[in-house]
């Protein structure tokens, strides 16, 4: 059992460096970025907003090549090539001379991203462990909020010394060592090693019999992807604006670096929180804890213009901790919601979903920048959206109990 153990840990510490490459550098710290790009090129913030919505739909033409690229790689290759695709776009980033150039550079990111996603992930972290698995889905997600805890601040620290493209040069050089020590420590299956999954089965709850047997009718099934894809979304727009937002509002950009770093820090936390959580009180309780503090990140990021620190603070610890959702939680209710037969092909049309709503909000800031002249209305519209998604997984949830 401790060799099994063992291989679970370090497969875990390899998924939690890969998701620390491809979603924390290559999506998180991007966000410190933005700036950078938008005051040295002359875009506009709908042209700059465009960069994270061109790498969104790559990241969901990716999903589509999930299944076939792990049955052609095997997991152990496929989680490596990831990371090393991450590191292909900050070269690219740093090359970029024009807006397509740039727009190409967030393609192969999302690609990248796709690839070294929670599903392999999730997929691998079910292999190995029998039990606590969400708590293991949590830790490996919590490499891309470590990734901004970071690396934002020393990001923001190389662009202001020595400009954004030399950052994005380092930032490279991490990816490709990530990738050789993500390739040293995955390991795609127990059964090849002559291995067993890790830990005692937990009987499955009342609840969980309840909502593997529950079948939603196909307007249900509609309306919950739409709340998977805002949760989504707004994980991904709200988070990877909050620089952009208090910089704009005139706010210092090492401050504003800091509490992004905080913001990734109580990101970090909240997934690890948010899976311990899960396994511990069932994700109907879960639920709430975590929608409140992201609908309180973004209603304090609304009073951005106040151009108060405490309340900058405050709204990024919350709206790091609530934004777990967008991944931790995605796949925790890809496992509620199906039978273990079929939680693969869910958790991979949820992540569409998340594909798809990284594409339909990624824009929204910049376009209601440009339109109200300020980032914080967007904010306004993301609460009233995040309420929406609450009601529709929770009245799921109550549905099955029922």
């Amino acid at each position: 059992m401790r060799k099994n153990l063992r291989w679970a840990i370090l497969s875990c510490a390899g998924c939690t460096l890969m998701l620390f490459v491809t979603g924390g550098l290559a999506f998180n710290v991007f966000s410190a970025a933005q700036p950078y790009i938008l005051s040295q090129n002359g875009f506009t913030n709908t042209q700059t907003s465009l960069i994270t919505t061109v790498r969104s739909a790559a990241y969901l033409l990716g999903t589509f090549a999930i299944g076939r690229y792990y049955r052609k790689l095997g997991y152990r290759t496929g989680c490596a090539l990831a990371a090393v695709l991450a590191g292909a776009s900050f070269v690219l980033f740093a090359a970029a001379k024009s807006l397509m150039a740039y727009y190409f550079a967030g393609a192969v990111a999302g690609v990248s991203y796709a690839l070294g996603s929670m599903v392999p992930a999730s997929i691998l972290m079910r292999r190995w462990l029998r039990a606590h698995c969400g708590l293991a889905i949590g830790i490996c997600s919590a490499g891309t909020g470590l990734a901004t805890v970071l690396f934002s601040p020393l990001f923001t620290a190389i662009a202001e010394s020595g400009g954004v493209d030399r950052a994005f040069l380092w930032t490279a050089a991490f990816c490709a060592a990530a990738a050789a020590a993500v390739f040293f420590l995955i390991r795609s299956d127990p059964a090849a090693l002559g291995l067993e999954p890790w830990g005692k089965a937990v009987p499955e709850s009342a609840q969980a019999r309840a909502l593997h047997a529950l079948h939603p009718s196909r307007l249900r099934w509609a309306l919950l992807l739409l709340a998977v894809l805002l949760v989504s979304g707004i994980g991904s727009a709200g988070f990877t604006h909050l620089m952009t937002l208090y910089i704009s509002e005139g706010m210092d950009a090492m401050q504003a670096a800091a509490a992004f770093s905080l913001c990734g820090l109580a990101l970090m936390a909240g997934k690890c929180v948010c899976g311990a959580l899960c396994d511990k009180l069932g994700s109907y309780r879960a639920n709430y804890l975590l929608f409140g503090s992201f609908i309180l990140g973004c209603a304090l990021c609304v009073l951005a213009p106040l151009k108060s620190a405490a309340l900058m603070l405050a709204s990024s610890v919350f709206l790091g901790f609530g934004a777990s959702l967008n991944t931790v939680g995605v796949s925790i209710w890809a496992a509620d919601l199906s039978t273990p037969e079929r939680y693969e092909k869910t958790l991979r049309l949820f992540q569409g979903a998340y594909g798809l709503g990284g594409i339909v909000l990624s824009f929204l800031p910049g376009a209601i920048a440009d339109l109200a002249g300020g980032y914080a209305p967007s904010y306004i519209v993301f609460t009233v959206m995040l309420l929406y998604s609450l009601f529709m997984l929770q009245s799921t949830y109550r549905l099955a109990r029922r």
